[in-house]
């Protein structure tokens, strides 16, 4: 009986240490677990971290091209109401030229007498010519300004349209990474 209660013994213990050496490799295995997951979510915070820093350069960046965008539509609009007033006041010196012209057509005779006691008539209607031609050019100076104000906020537009894009690409990656989690 003494032999079969070492012998049951040694069983036991064997069998105990059996027991020890499984749960000894199966902790050892959820630790490697453990850390992979452990490491995995390092990562994604560093990702996640990562994109929510680069939403906020684009947001800043999205906030600084609407204020160079309403910059440049307000200096269109400024730019459009000189053109206008400068177009009225053109229109109403043209009438004024026009009426003149009328006159000096209707009054020719007196015209040539005028012209034979002095010659103050050709030289107003040169002066005028030479103003007018002033107001041309300024005309002229006017529309090429209108013209690169307006091709910088079609540029600024573009650019802005170009960052929005990037941005809902970003937030698209960005969901679909909040989605794994």
């Amino acid at each position: 009986m003494k032999a079969f209660l070492i012998t049951f013994l040694i069983v036991i213990s064997l069998g105990l240490c059996g027991v020890c050496a499984v749960q000894w490799y199966r902790e050892a295995r959820l630790n490697r677990v453990l850390e992979e997951r452990t490491r995995q979510l390092v990562e994604e915070n560093k990702a996640r971290t990562e994109f929510e820093e680069k939403a906020e350069r684009y947001e800043k960046e999205i906030a600084r091209i609407t204020a160079l965008r309403a910059e440049t539509e307000a200096a269109l609009l400024a730019a459009t109401e000189e053109v206008q007033q400068r177009t009225a006041d053109q229109s109403g010196r043209g009438v004024s030229i026009a009426v003149l012209m009328n006159e000096v057509i209707a009054h020719k005779g007196e015209l040539d007498a005028y012209k034979q006691l002095a010659g103050k008539g050709t030289d107003a209607i040169k002066e005028r010519n030479v103003e007018v031609a002033a107001q041309n050019a300024a005309i002229e100076k006017q529309n090429r300004q209108l013209k690169q104000l307006a091709a910088e906020r079609d540029n600024a537009i573009s650019q802005l349209n170009a960052r929005t894009k990037e941005f809902n690409d970003l937030v698209e990656k960005y969901n679909k990474l909040a989605k794994q989690q």
